[in-house]
């Protein structure tokens, strides 16, 4: 009788950074959000300052990859998005008759999409809650308002006036990062002092649904969260 091997299949989605893809790596997920969001407005416009806030935010996307998606395929796609939006972004800042194409802020859209999504199937996988995943949800919330800050930006690159500030801002141009992650920010949590307001429609239409996404998702963010600690404390054999 000839000895039967067990063969076992090495898995193709191992995560290639072990440390980064536990509940921490939300974190500092986390951490790169907190910086982009608080600190581009003190950025100064100079083409050494947009190269780094630029690096910046392809770290942040390669953070987020790396994170939360656990198919190496789509890991490796938003990587590629990555590395393809920040040479992009230094083509468009040393010819910048390309930029009004938009295909640089096309590609952080899409990456920041895929991002959200995953940040979000991995914060609310089945589980123990840590303050990790809470943190993982937080973070979604940051992309969320981040996602909509570029996608008013690919509007304005079409539309410059879609979007109207007052002009006693000064300092800055319309389209600038800066000035689009404040008026995303406003309106994901429905805060506004009056100096923004969009004007045209898919501008009204993208900050209605910005309006109502930042209103229901703290709400859901919270029940779906206590609910699966309540959920973990009842199953036997589960720390919460």
């Amino acid at each position: 009788m000839r000895p039967q091997h067990n063969q076992t299949s090495k898995p193709t989605d191992a995560p290639l950074f072990p440390f980064w893809v536990e509940d921490r790596g939300l974190s500092f997920f986390l951490a790169f959000l907190v910086l982009i969001t608080t600190f581009v407005p003190m950025i100064p416009l100079s083409r050494a300052g947009r190269i780094g806030l630029d690096l910046i935010f392809a770290l942040m996307l390669f953070s987020g990859a790396i994170a939360t998606i656990r198919h190496r395929a789509l890991m490796y796609l938003v990587v590629a998005l990555t590395v393809l939006e920040f040479t992009a972004d230094l083509i468009v800042e040393f010819n910048p008759l390309i930029g009004h194409l938009g295909w640089d802020t096309a590609m952080k859209v899409s990456g920041m999409a895929i991002v959200v999504v995953m940040t979000l199937r991995h914060t609310f996988r089945p589980g123990p809650i840590s303050v990790h995943r809470v943190m993982g949800g937080v973070a979604a919330y940051l992309l969320i308002g981040l996602t909509w800050a570029f996608a008013y930006k690919l509007l304005m690159e079409e539309r410059p006036d879609a979007i109207h500030f007052q002009p006693t801002i000064t300092g800055s141009l319309t389209g600038e990062p800066s000035r689009l992650i404040y008026f995303s920010f406003a309106t994901l949590t429905s805060v506004t002092y009056g100096d923004a307001c969009p004007i045209h429609r898919i501008a009204r239409s993208l900050a209605m649904a910005e309006a109502l996404i930042g209103q229901l998702y703290p709400s859901i963010l919270i029940a779906t969260l206590v609910g699966m600690a309540l959920q973990a404390r009842s199953t036997p054999g589960v720390d919460p």
